[in-house]
């Protein structure tokens, strides 16, 4: 009898854990098609931020990416020794990109973290922003080499495609930022089959709603329609502040700005849209800009 016992109540155990184990995986891909896509500008490992710095924030930095639970990931800044972190941290994705400064390992990467269960990688590759698009370099008047990073999925569950894209636009560069949001336009294009797949692109864009890379970004060139800001179309809207750059607390709400954005062509529908808290439950920052997520489904 007490045998018995046992073994019902070590099934029951089983069965709980399994459920628990497939709402988790439903989460971030459910039933009715919704999936989270999440942009975060973590902040590369300097001494000059102090108590900030990456080693003190860094688990809860992964906190809470594992609580919005994204489908795709897309980090800003992001060093080698960091990259190393994150990929041992998130092991249930699987990352792409390369460091900025020689196509290899060798300085910040805009890469793309993907549910390694839920999609497969069909091709990806990276492009600078400059005139040289193939080899690293930095465009027209950019402070730093910049990339984008992309990569073509497929949806294990529906088979269906689609494409997402990871940058960081410069923080110097006007003409940069401009050109590079034509040089995006032209690469989505193309990688899309002239908008035929969905496509998203999430990033730092280092400007806000009001200038001329945003509004290239959105308004499209030479034939080219423009993307969607999915914090302009969200059916439900959640924000912790206004603003997403907030230099470790010392910007004002009054001076704040949205400058993280995620866009989307006309494949995709948007559900929700989050800018999440610039304190960790903990009380620590997790980087200097908070993480935005964008709830998505294809058409």
């Amino acid at each position: 009898m007490k045998k018995s016992i046992l073994a019902i109540f070590t099934l029951g155990i089983l069965a709980l854990c399994a459920y628990g184990l497939t709402a988790r995986a439903d989460d971030s891909a459910s039933d009715d098609g919704q999936f989270r896509v999440m942009s975060f500008n973590i902040r590369l490992r300097t001494t000059a931020d102090g108590d900030n710095i990456w080693d003190n924030r860094k688990e809860t930095l992964v906190d809470v990416v594992k609580q919005s639970d994204p489908l795709l990931l897309g980090v800003q800044e992001a060093l080698p020794e960091q990259m190393d972190y994150l990929n041992e941290a998130l092991s249930d994705y699987t990352s792409i990109g390369v460091g900025r400064d020689d196509g290899v390992r060798a300085g910040e990467c805009m890469a793309i973290f993907y549910k390694t269960d839920a999609l497969e990688l069909l091709d990806s590759g990276t492009f600078w922003l400059s005139k040289t698009p193939e080899k690293p370099g930095k465009g027209w008047d950019a402070a730093c080499n910049r990339t984008v990073t992309w990569g073509k999925f497929r949806c294990k569950k529906s088979g269906k495609e689609l494409v997402y894209a990871n940058t960081h636009l410069d923080h110097v560069g006007t003409i940069a930022r401009k050109e590079g949001a034509k040089l995006v336009l032209r690469r989505m294009d193309e990688l899309t089959n002239h908008g035929e797949l969905p496509f998203f692109i999430s990033g730092d864009f280092n400007v806000n709603d009001k200038s001329e890379a945003y509004v290239t970004i959105t308004q499209g060139l030479d034939g080219i329609p423009g993307l969607i800001d999915t914090n302009k179309v969200a059916k439900e809207r959640e924000a912790a502040q206004e603003y997403t750059f907030h230099s470790w607390g010392k910007v004002q709400p009054e001076n704040g700005q949205i400058i993280d954005f995620i866009f989307v062509n006309d494949r995709v529908n948007v559900e929700k849209f989050k800018i999440n808290p610039l304190k960790h439950t903990n009380g620590r920052y997790a980087s200097d800009h908070v993480s935005i997520v964008a709830t998505l489904s294809l058409k």
